[in-house]
């Protein structure tokens, strides 16, 4: 950690004590007191309930590049630490049916997409990533801001009436005070974005231009893998797979193969254009260099069905409103993976080979 201000830990200490029998919400609400007394140092808050009382415990965590410093505090009335994180029973249960509960570990047990979708695991971890970014800064929005992000978390809802509102929040069983936070999480999560792009976006642009490139593709889906096999041979070669000399000529014509296609029944069509991610997404990393007259598969998709697609035409990327939207996220998620390379992740259900392999998943 960093050279530590000389009163630091006296003062946290201090402040934590403060905390005894305060609600997370109000702790946060404390935090920025603290921090500006020591703008230097990054400091974040954490907390848990105890079930067996009712209460909270916190601890006040400060992280530098050679590691953390945790301090807490503890009431001499707190519950003896073999029962800490100890839960009700009633804690555990997710629903009742016709009078049979089904618990938490039930729920989880039937979970088994995860570890299929890595997708879906990385997005818990970084949601957790981006949760623990955000409360080492300083965000809290004034009450003018967090109108204004109300306003605009209504917009994006079509929320335009109070009614509107209320009917929303009723149907998620949210209060004022939890809509409230969620808005405020948004918020502060837009603003990390932006930092973290900020000043950033022509260079980067500039380094992966290429990888920005807008595709025309005609994109054919199979049932039969026969049939693809033999699409993706005659584009490729102009003629059908297996046929002589002189059964066709090249430069087959894809949009004629695709109404003859979709005609004959055997496929259907789009033509649309793609990012070069969404075709590598699709094709693999052989579409992640492909020019105008390339044929890309057949690519086998998760219902079994089998996907060719001919690139029409390259439309060189430009730094418009749309393909700096696209840079910024890319630049966000390479910070993100980059978290997740060094984050320490831990499962709680699951064997160890298949959380291991989920793991790894998320770090390449």
């Amino acid at each position: 950690m960093p050279t530590t201000p000389p009163d630091l830990l006296g003062d946290a200490l201090e402040w934590l004590r403060g905390l005894d029998g305060v609600s997370p919400e109000h702790a946060r609400e404390r935090l920025p007191e603290l921090r500006a007394r020591y703008p230097e140092t990054r400091m974040r808050l954490l907390w848990q309930r105890e079930a067996a009382t009712d209460e909270y415990h916190y601890d006040l965590l400060f992280p530098s590049s050679e590691g953390s410093v945790s301090l807490a505090f503890a009431p001499d009335r707190v519950i003896p630490w073999p029962l800490r994180g100890g839960q009700r029973s009633g804690e555990q249960l997710v629903l009742r049916v016709n009078g049979i509960d089904i618990t938490m570990q039930q729920v989880v047990s039937v979970l088994d997409v995860l570890w299929d979708d890595v997708a879906l695991a990385r997005r818990l971890v970084n949601t957790a990533l981006v949760g623990q970014a955000v409360d080492v800064r300083d965000q809290n929005l004034s009450t003018d801001r967090l109108q204004e992000a109300m306003d605009a978390f209504r917009r994006a809802r079509g929320l335009l009436t109070a009614q509107a509102v209320r009917e929303w929040m009723a149907e998620r069983g949210l209060s004022h005070a939890r809509l409230e936070e969620i808005v405020a999480s948004e918020a502060a999560v837009a603003a990390l974005r932006r930092d973290m792009v900020e000043g950033r976006v022509e260079d980067f642009f500039a380094a992966h231009r290429e990888e920005f490139d807008r595709l025309r593709v005609v994109r054919l889906r199979y049932a039969d893998p026969g049939h693809a096999e033999a699409a993706a041979a005659f584009l490729r070669a102009g003629r059908p797979a297996g046929a002589g000399e002189g059964a066709g000529e090249t430069g087959a014509d894809p949009v004629a193969l695709a109404v003859k296609a979709v005609l004959e029944g055997v496929a259907t069509c789009r033509m649309e254009g793609n990012g070069r991610d969404d075709l590598v997404a699709l094709f693999g990393t052989a579409a992640s260099d492909t020019r105008a007259g390339e044929v890309l598969g057949p690519a086998r998709l998760p219902d079994g069905g089998f996907y060719v697609g001919y690139v029409l035409a390259v439309e060189p990327a430009v730094l418009d409103e749309v393909t700096r939207g696209l840079v910024e996220t890319r630049i966000f998620d390479d910070w993100l993976a980059e978290q997740r390379r060094h984050a320490h992740v831990e499962w709680f259900w699951g064997s160890r080979a298949r959380t291991d392999e989920l793991t790894a998943g998320l770090r390449t």
